[in-house]
């Protein structure tokens, strides 16, 4: 399995593009900017474990602001961590339960939403399209 951080410049750029993007969704989902880009770059990692070094290196923020990011995701059952026989760093990673669930759950809402706001479009075409011809 490739690791997508670091990989070349243009993986990086792409990999951080993707992660601001997913970050901006989960920011109006009540995490602040900083958990948003946290979560949304360990959702896209591979490997799908980040130590804070490479987590704070990547994002370009302090140890203080990655690590209280972590906590509160953390908290909040979003993310877990595990450690390595002889390795005393924290590898942490998106916790594969319930908040996993939750954004099924939200996209399935956001595609019925999406369906209906398309209905309603195709409605109002249909009504415009006849108002017009009758005129």
């Amino acid at each position: 399995m490739a690791n997508t951080l670091n990989a070349s410049p243009t993986d990086d750029i792409t990999l951080k593009e993707s992660a601001e993007e997913i970050g901006l969704f989960f920011e109006k989902n009540n995490l602040t900017p900083m958990e948003a880009r946290v979560f949304a770059l360990l959702l896209l990692a591979d490997p799908p474990e980040l130590d804070l070094t490479t987590i704070r290196k990547f994002l370009k923020a302090s140890k203080s602001t990655i690590s209280n990011s972590l906590k509160r995701l953390i908290d909040d059952g979003r993310v877990d961590y595990k450690t390595k026989p002889g390795d005393r760093k924290r590898y942490f990673k998106v916790s594969p339960g319930k908040r996993l669930q939750r954004l099924k759950v939200r996209f399935a809402a956001v595609a019925l939403f999406a369906a209906a706001m398309h209905e309603i479009n195709q409605m109002r075409r249909q009504r415009t399209a006849a108002i017009l011809t009758n005129n």
